[in-house]
């Protein structure tokens, strides 16, 4: 009688074990709460994969199955991101890249930044908007500001060069390495990422953002990593930091995401987003008011960022309509682009506007092309604030453009030779 009992025990604990292994695997990829050490989960194929699916939303597409419950070692291949449930439920294309593409890496076009000119004028408008500032009780210490006369190339600024955190602006870095990689052939349908670009750009929204990220690195958040896996991962997120800095965009950052991301459970940094944080030095995303509006500059006036057509594309994309009727509607979406921002100043202007804000509780950023309906005026204007003053002041991004805008409209009906406009060299 030993002999069966001790058989019957062995095929019990057989059984709890499978079972076990099954429930641990039917947690969601996307589970990041914790920054303790982890591979990604694998969902086994059995009825657990519908408890997984219900109570995630995650597509079908992100789910590796096991071959048995016996097998000792799986393989791991690399899983698509998992999506926002906005796109899931409304059946959104899922990009993919072209077979031999999947570790391709792409270089901007442009390897040298403008030749711009230094300009007393122009040094004297960005002057009275630092004066404007202060005298509505704001500090100039965490301030930026640069000013292109892009008809001219002329340029001046107020502490340009301090890399400050972008906000939101740092969404058009990421969509100028996107197309990038459209222009390469590294995708297969340019129309499958539409939808998340236009809620990237068109409502700054973080979710689109990460998933973009995600696909233009073929990387994921993930739990923390171990050292060499980590280190893996930082380099392939960085690309997008290569992708500048070799183009002269120099110690420029814009490898992290932008943050709250819900469908992935990660209110703030946690899991490898954390760890390329480099907690407790802290390396968040860092731009300059210069960097900020040199893309721009590129994108929408030159049209030299990418490809002539690429940033016909792009500019569309940071196109923004004045009417008061497009951005005063309170159901618009959560972030408003023009209100608060550089555009609404100008709401009763004859003028084309393009731009692309950023705001947090600590800081407000905008970087903007503006041209005037007769043509005479084109500049660009970026502004960083990194400071919960300028965050909390709803009038001073306003004020700032009014004031440009008038002296840059003034300035360019004076009767006099400008210099010819400048263009990029390679």
């Amino acid at each position: 009688m030993t002999i069966p009992f001790v058989l019957a025990g062995a095929l019990m604990i057989k059984y709890v074990t499978t079972q076990s292994a099954r429930t641990s695997a039917a947690q969601p990829l996307n589970s990041l709460n914790s920054d303790a050490s982890g591979s990604i989960l694998i969902a086994a194929k059995s009825s657990t994969q519908q408890l997984f699916q219900t109570g995630t939303n995650v597509p079908n597409s992100i789910l590796l199955p096991a071959r048995s419950s016996t097998q000792k070692t799986l393989k791991l291949r690399t899983l698509p991101p998992p999506r926002p449930n906005w796109a899931i439920a409304k059946g959104m294309p899922i990009p993919s890249r072209l077979p031999g593409k999947e570790n391709t890496q792409v270089a901007y076009n442009l390897d040298t930044p403008p030749d711009f000119k230094h300009s007393q004028e122009l040094q004297k408008i960005v002057n009275q908007v630092v004066s404007l500032a202060a005298a509505k009780g704001l500090p100039k210490k965490p301030l930026s500001i640069t000013l292109i006369d892009a008809k001219t190339g002329e340029t001046a600024g107020y502490q340009q060069d301090t890399a400050r955190y972008p906000a939101s602006v740092v969404k058009t870095f990421w969509m100028t390495v996107l197309y990038s990689q459209i222009e390469s052939g590294v995708w297969k349908n340019e129309k499958d990422f539409t939808p998340y670009i236009a809620k990237m750009i068109k409502e700054s929204d973080n979710e689109a953002a990460s998933y973009i990220v995600d696909q233009i690195t073929t990387t994921r958040s993930q739990p923390r990593l171990k050292s060499e896996k980590f280190k893996n991962w930082k380099d392939k997120r960085e690309q997008v930091n290569r992708f500048f800095r070799d183009a002269g965009y120099k110690r420029i950052n814009v490898s992290q995401k932008t943050f709250p991301l819900y469908y992935l459970n990660l209110p703030e940094p946690r899991g490898s987003e954390s760890q390329i944080l480099a907690k407790p030095s802290w390396n968040p995303n860092r731009v300059t008011s210069r960097q900020a509006a040199r893309l721009m500059y590129e994108i929408c006036y030159l049209k030299t960022a990418v490809s002539q057509e690429a940033s016909q594309k792009m500019c569309g994309w940071l196109e923004r309509d004045l009417n008061p009727k497009a951005w005063q509607d309170p159901d618009l979406y959560a972030f408003n682009p023009v209100r608060g921002f550089l555009g609404q100043s100008l709401s009763k202007t004859n003028v084309s506007f393009h731009s692309k804000a950023g705001w947090t509780s600590r800081s407000r950023a905008e970087m903007a092309m503006v041209s005037t309906g007769d043509e005479k005026t084109t500049y660009v204007l970026t502004v960083f604030g990194h400071s919960p003053a300028y965050s909390n002041s709803v009038d001073i991004f306003p004020q700032i453009s009014r004031l440009v805008y008038k002296r840059m409209t003034a300035r360019d009906a004076k009767p006099e030779l400008k210099p010819i406009a400048l263009s990029n060299s390679n």
